[in-house]
């Protein structure tokens, strides 16, 4: 079933493409999140019409995109400090994509979902780590997290020293 995009779709297009597409596809997602619509020869005329609007529009969205691209890869690297196990440096959490948007925002004034973000391996110890922010399905672009452990961490303990607890105890 031939169709045409009137959003982009990552993996299929961008706005205006014709695309032939499966019609369960089609049918069940493309259509019902409005992201195409059939194209029938009115569909067509239609957009032949509106071609050097659309062209407009794309640009001025690379454009903005490549901007943004441009804005993100010129914070690398970016530090954070994170309570660390000081003899293994595995951190005591993770660092989520949706801190790394918070980041993001706070150093570029840039508004990026987490769903941008792309974390080759999970950031859970001290070290370098790529991340890759994607902004369109053709712009994308990456900086650098290093993380560092805090100075004044300390091993968290999970349980209490049976010898201190029995002299506790004793006290009493």
């Amino acid at each position: 079933m031939k169709v045409i995009l009137t959003k982009d779709v990552d993996t299929l297009g961008e706005i205006g493409d014709v695309k032939d597409v499966a019609e369960g596809y089609a049918l069940n997602y493309l259509f019902n999140k409005k992201l195409a619509i059939r194209a029938t020869t009115g569909a067509m005329r239609d957009l032949e019409a509106r071609q050097s609007q659309i062209q407009k529009q794309l640009e001025k969205k690379r454009a903005d995109d490549q901007a943004k691209a441009d804005k993100v890869a010129a914070i690398s690297p970016v530090t954070i400090t994170a309570n660390a196990h000081p003899d293994t440096g595995k951190l005591y959490g993770t660092i989520t994509t949706k801190e790394l948007s918070g980041i993001i925002s706070q150093k570029t004034g840039l508004e990026v979902e987490r769903k941008q973000i792309n974390v080759s391996d999970a950031i859970n110890a001290v070290g370098e780590y790529s991340v890759y922010v994607k902004f369109s399905s053709k712009i994308s672009t990456e900086f650098t997290v290093v993380v560092k452990p805090e100075a004044d961490a300390e091993p968290q303990e999970l349980f209490e020293e049976p010898e201190a607890a029995t002299e506790d105890a004793a006290a009493e």
